[in-house]
């Protein structure tokens, strides 16, 4: 399961993942990024995020290339989206 909370300050729009970052997920994560103000940074904040499947890894590497900077993850995070980057 994941839990997305949605917090935006004056700066950016940060999105809190709790849980599992499964490839079932992966539309809604895209989905809330998406629907997020284009006018200021995304960043996702990966401390409650206990795994991502390879999928999931995927999406956030392509998400960290693309912009959206990653914050907290675990070292097992780290080395799953460092393993899925190409």
């Amino acid at each position: 399961m994941l839990r997305i909370s949605r917090l935006e300050s004056e700066d950016a729009v940060i999105f809190i993942l709790e849980g599992k970052l499964l490839v079932a997920w992966l539309t809604e994560l895209m989905a809330a990024i998406e629907g997020a103000s284009k006018s200021k940074p995304v960043i996702l904040d990966l401390a409650a995020l206990s795994f991502a499947d390879a999928a999931g890894a995927r999406l956030l590497a392509r998400l960290e290339r693309d912009g959206v900077s990653l914050r907290s993850a675990s070292a097992l995070l780290t080395a799953l989206i460092g393993a899925a980057a190409p």
